[in-house]
């Protein structure tokens, strides 16, 4: 008869130093002559003999090589960090490799040849989030990390791992499975039962569907982990109803609720149905909220800025004046260019010329700046609007009827009335001069409440009044 199978226990070696070296040594390099297919060193080895075989290691590593072993069981060690550092080589033969309950932290395999690869109950949680553990295109086909406290895998840990049809990491922590699975073409079993997944990541979903793509009869276990149930989740959830079959123990699954509560057992996808009925009318509602409070600030935002339209236009273009005027207007406020700037309508062009010039630069020895006469040419005309009123002691606008209608009319006014707010200390340089009888009606609010409040003057047309009415004007133009 042929021995197939070898067990070894504690009491097949002396418990002394050297002798276990040797007579450990002497056993497996015999290996290589007999017809063991199954070796299994399973019991819990205290850390002396731990100790002794670190020195050994390698002596054993290459005996092992030459043996015709397919199954090497090697578990329930209670200190095999000696492997940590040294790369485990494997006979050529072998095509089962279980190091299950070694308190393993780290771990660096050639095993290409190895089908199936157990690392049940070990640390190895720190160390696969950050390192891979097998070499690409291997032979694995089923691979167990359950109980290894894995919290997270390293992104490529299965990079090139095509043949695997099996993976087991049940009783771990993992919230999510956003490792790459790009190359598990021939994946069959998905285990993530117990561990702390309350919803899949759109990445792990993508991830997923490339190996539903690749094969439709492989099937994944979230048995026992904290689903929850909320709209947030509603997707992932709703995607795993429309992918049930993939699911095992699919309509067992329970989830739990924002206020604590659980869903009951075997109503999963009716529980999914409903929270999309009352995701749907919530989504509805937050819109319809939404869009009301973005309405009402929109409508409150429109009401502040028509407000303070021209005050906003004021400071807009004087912020453009500054950075484009050779002239510093702050350093030299008590010092102006004109005595007065004068704000007509082309309508009343003629009582420009033919009295304001003649009484108040001519006879008044002051200087006037008329658009027609003094507005740079080339620039827009708004900053040499704004440039003329902040280069002036005063502004005069003449009001009529067409001054009113006219859109730069206003413009000059309104320009004025903000020069004097915001860059004269409150100061009033409006002086206004109605050419025209105009009713109260006919005024817009902003004049009518400003004549309500300061003084002004209307144009006699009269001989007499008129010496009356020019002293006036060069009086408020020196005030």
């Amino acid at each position: 008869m042929k021995l197939k199978i070898l067990q070894l226990n504690p009491a097949s070696f002396q418990r002394s130093e050297g002798l276990l070296e040797d007579e450990l040594l002497e056993l497996i390099t015999g290996l290589s002559n007999t017809t063991i297919e199954i070796l299994k060193l399973s019991y819990y080895l205290d850390s002396f003999f731990m100790r002794s075989l670190d020195g050994i290691i390698n002596d054993i590593s290459d005996s092992l090589n030459e043996a015709p072993i397919q199954e090497f069981h090697f578990t329930k060690n209670v200190d095999l960090n000696v492997l940590n550092n040294i790369p485990v080589q494997v006979p050529p033969t072998l095509r089962s490799l279980d190091l299950s309950d070694n308190s393993l932290e780290e771990l660096k395999l050639d095993i290409k040849q190895v089908a199936s690869l157990n690392l049940e109950s070990n640390n190895l949680g720190k160390y696969l989030a950050k390192n891979s553990l097998m070499q690409q295109d291997s032979k694995l086909e089923y691979i167990r990390l359950s109980n290894n406290s894995i919290y997270r895998l390293h992104t490529t840990i299965f990079i090139g791992q095509r043949y695997l049809r099996l993976i087991d990491l049940r009783f771990n922590f993992l919230k999510d499975s956003n490792f790459d699975m790009t190359s598990l073409v021939n994946l069959e079993i998905l285990n993530l039962k117990n561990n702390k997944i309350k919803y899949l990541s759109d990445q792990s979903i993508k991830e997923l569907e490339k190996v539903f793509k690749n094969n439709v009869n492989i099937t994944i276990d979230l048995s026992n982990n904290p689903l929850q149930c909320s709209c947030f989740t509603f997707p992932f959830l709703n995607w795993m109803r429309l992918r049930h079959k993939h699911f095992i123990n699919f309509m067992q699954f329970r989830c739990e609720y924002e206020n604590g509560s659980f869903s009951m057992p075997n109503s999963f996808e009716d529980v999914i149905l409903i929270l999309q009925r009352d995701c749907t009318n919530h989504f509805y509602l937050i819109i319809s909220v939404a869009f009301t409070v973005l309405a009402f600030v929109a409508v409150l935002s429109a009401a502040v800025i028509y407000r303070h339209r021209w005050k906003l236009r004021y400071l807009f273009y004087t912020a453009k004046l500054k950075y484009t005027s050779h002239r510093n207007i702050e350093e030299n406020l008590n010092e102006y260019v004109y005595d007065a700037f004068i704000s007509y309508c082309e309508n009343d062009c003629k009582f420009i010329i033919g009295d304001c010039i003649k009484h108040l630069e001519g006879n008044g020895n002051m200087k006037l700046c008329i658009h027609q006469r003094d507005f740079i040419p080339g620039e827009e005309i708004t900053q040499n609007i704004i440039s003329g009123i902040q280069n002036s002691r005063k502004t005069i606008c003449i009001i009529s009827r067409s001054f009113l209608e006219s859109y730069y009319c206003m413009f000059e006014f309104n320009m004025a009335r903000m020069e004097g707010i915001h860059s004269r200390n409150g100061k009033n340089v409006l002086f206004l001069v109605f050419y025209e009888k105009l009713l109260p009606e006919e005024l817009p609010l902003v004049l009518y409440e400003l004549i309500q409040k300061q003084s002004y003057i209307e144009y006699p047309n009269d001989e007499h009044g008129n010496v009356i009415f020019w002293d006036k004007i060069k009086d408020a133009i020196h005030a």
